[in-house]
């Protein structure tokens, strides 16, 4: 917590900063305040926060906090975070802006709570594990995340809570949304089907996973839909078992898949080289409740998927660099460049990955009009998967700065970041393309609600 309480000071004296909160000071002060609370900071900060976002009162019931409320309540009156201005987020004049709720599972720094709120939605919960990643959440939308999902679906010895107990605890959002992690998916276990509420019953073999528990929340909640993402080749790891698997828990917690399944490893890919420089592909399913999917169907057609075209004028990774104009060119090489040694590193790495004829090899952007390679997490250790030419032959390259980094990603410009590199430079690489996920946003929401 004194890392929280030393971010929210540091960011409060930049002046150089502007957050979608509008006031860091605000933001800073109030997140000050929540640590001095008697209660936990996982439990109070996060409540307190969603709470005086959107007033929801199911969420005072949180056993943890239950005991406080009337504390609580006395205390949301003088939190001065100031509600997220999302109304800034519309881009388009085909953008919808209509009411509706969604949930952040997995959250990270917000990447599908950009796109679901450019079309007018409500946060009505978030959950992300890392705290880095909630400071940087709570920054920018002025609400802390809860910490673990697996609190609110599963108790204390990790058993799955039944779904009147989960209900109780997690409010229900009308669009769910998350970027899963992809664990082992087991096929031991089989549950009652009054637990699932599935009609004959269910082998789950999702069982004791982190995407089970998006399903035991989507089956006590009933969501209109759910969106996911997760790595490009989903659909063959494991050689088929685990994409299987994921569908087939999604199919019996009733809901319909889109895009509909076709057996190749390209299944549900979209390639954010359609929106922005990098070549970056990852699997994005949109599930519908059936009973919903069914009527719309019969309506306006089966939902599709936006199309993302490649254009065949590529985006440039020049762009994004002169997009970040908040330091100069030469700042950059200063800041970013990485150590003579470290480059001398990556040269004989190459010289030798070469001779052995594999693919292992730092990535010299020598020609800035293409785009850039895919943003990793692992980026901040040594930066060899993108590295910019030095002006000068006889100097290192430099990283990304962590600007242009969420410029790749299509995070605004005017998005706090971290100052330390490599919560930043993780934040990004683990992030969604938010472009992408706002298309496909606006293509559901339009179908669902309009």
């Amino acid at each position: 917590m004194l890392n929280l309480n030393k971010l929210a000071k540091a960011a409060k004296d930049d002046p150089s900063r502007v957050t979608w909160v509008q006031s860091l000071e605000r933001a800073s002060k109030s997140i000050e305040l929540l640590l001095r609370s008697d209660t936990t900071f996982a439990n109070a900060a996060a409540l307190l926060t969603h709470w005086n976002s959107h007033a929801n009162s199911q969420l005072m019931n949180y056993s943890a906090i239950k005991q406080n409320r009337d504390l609580l309540k006395s205390k949301i009156s003088r939190i001065p975070i100031k509600k997220f201005n999302s109304s800034q987020l519309k881009r388009q004049s085909a953008d919808n802006w209509i009411d509706f709720t969604f949930m952040d599972l997995f959250a990270g720094i917000g990447g599908f709570h950009l796109a679901m709120s450019s079309q007018g939605g409500t946060l009505a919960f978030a959950s992300e594990s890392d705290t880095s990643a909630r400071i940087t959440y709570s920054m920018n939308y002025g609400i802390v995340p809860f910490g673990d999902i697996r609190t609110f679906t599963r108790n204390s010895d990790g058993q799955p809570l039944t779904q009147p107990q989960i209900s109780a605890k997690v409010p229900r959002a009308d669009i769910i949304t998350a970027g899963f992690p992809c664990q082992p998916f087991s096929q031991a276990g089989v549950s009652s089907r009054n637990f699932h509420g599935i009609e004959h019953g269910l082998s789950c073999e999702a069982q004791g996973t982190l995407f089970e528990d998006i399903l035991l929340i989507a089956r006590a909640t009933h969501p209109d839909a759910i969106i996911l993402e997760n790595v490009r080749n989903l659909a063959s790891h494991d050689k088929g078992k685990t994409i299987r698997i994921i569908r087939n828990e999604i199919e019996l917690s009733g809901y319909q898949i889109f895009p509909d399944w076709t057996e190749t490893n390209n299944w549900a890919v979209i390639d954010s080289r359609a929106v922005v420089a990098q070549r970056r592909k990852r699997v994005y399913m949109v599930c519908i409740r059936r009973d919903l999917s069914q009527m719309l169907e019969q309506k306006k057609g089966k939902f599709q998927i936006p199309s993302f075209e490649v254009p065949k004028k590529p985006f440039s990774l020049r762009g994004i660099i002169e997009g970040d104009d908040e330091i100069s060119d030469s700042e950059k090489y200063d800041r970013f460049s990485i150590s003579p040694l470290l480059w001398e590193s990556h040269q004989r790495r190459d010289a030798d990955h070469k001779l052995k004829n594999n693919g292992f090899r730092a990535v010299l952007m020598t020609d800035l009009n293409d785009p850039a390679p895919t943003l990793v997490a692992r980026y901040y250790k040594d930066g060899k998967d993108c590295l910019i030419p030095n002006p000068s032959p006889v100097k290192p390259p430099r990283m990304l700065t962590p600007r242009e980094c969420g410029l790749l990603q299509t995070f605004p410009k005017n998005f706090w970041i971290p100052k330390t590199k490599t919560p930043a430079y993780k934040q990004f690489g683990n992030a969604i393309t938010v472009e992408v996920a706002r298309r496909i946003a606006q293509q559901l929401v339009a179908y669902l609600y309009t």
